[in-house]
This record gives C-alpha cells, structure tokens and sequence, in this order.
C-alpha cells in the first residue's frame, strides 16, 4: 500500500539516511518519532512539521501527503499558471503598446473628445452622439468595430 508512511521510508532509504538522520534534519529529538511516521498506522508529521520532513527528504509535501500522481499533476498546475501569468503579461504590454500608439496618433481635441464620451452615463447618451456625427458624416458605425 502507497501511504505517506511507505513514501517517508522509501524515500529517506533512496537517500541513504538513517531515522536518526532525518530525525535531526527535521529538528525532532528522537528517531521514535521518526520510526511512528514510517510505520503503518502510525502517526504522520504534522502539518507544521511536514514541510521540514519534505525537504530534508528533497521531495515535497505534496508527494509525501498524496503520491506522485498528484505532485505531477501539481507540478503542471504551476507549470500552466507560469505560462498563462506570461501570456496575460504580454497581451497586456500589447494592449498599453497599442493604446501609447493610438493615443499619440490622437490630437488633444481628440482625446478631450474621447474623455467627455467616456463620461456619459447611458447608452442612449452616448447613441445620440454617435448618431449626430453620423448625420455630419464624421462617423461611420464600422469604425467602432476597428
């Protein structure tokens, strides 16, 4: 059976460590304690103590708690989150790189323009300006889509 117990022995043999070894990296005073972690039915370090347990054994917490099934699937979690968090960066220096180009394409007027639009409240407010600009044929309604 794969339990934390098996996983904390297994590993701490792969290291070639002794129980009173991993007993003094982890700061507990007796390899007893050590040896009840390791024993099934035992009792398993706690939540406190487990990171402790987890490094000096160079492994994670994750893969003592549940196996490594889950400290894979952990491990691609973050691998995805690096890779979205970078993704979501770009696009956002994009977006402010495209908006810096618009902007200084943009007269003062314009922009003063832009400022007061964005400043009514209602739709209808803002149809009915968009409706006089197409009625002096300053607007065409496509150019919202661009």
């Amino acid at each position: 059976m794969d339990t934390i117990h098996t996983r904390i022995k297994q590993r701490r043999e792969e290291l070639g460590m002794s129980m009173k070894e991993l007993a003094e990296k982890v700061g507990v005073s007796a390899w007893q304690t050590v040896q009840q972690w390791e024993k099934e039915g035992g009792t398993a370090p706690k939540r406190s103590r487990l990171q402790a347990v987890a490094d000096a054994l160079q492994t994670s917490p994750e893969f003592l708690t549940y196996g490594a099934a889950v400290s894979k699937v952990a491990a691609l979690g973050d691998e995805m989150l690096k890779s979205l968090s970078t993704l979501l960066t770009d696009i956002e220096k994009g977006m402010v790189e495209d908006r810096e180009r618009r902007r200084k394409a943009l007269s003062p007027q314009a922009v003063l323009i832009g400022a007061a639009f964005d400043m009514l409240t209602t739709k209808r407010q803002r149809d009915a300006i968009l409706s006089q600009l197409q009625a002096f044929d300053v607007w065409e309604w496509g150019e919202l889509e661009k």
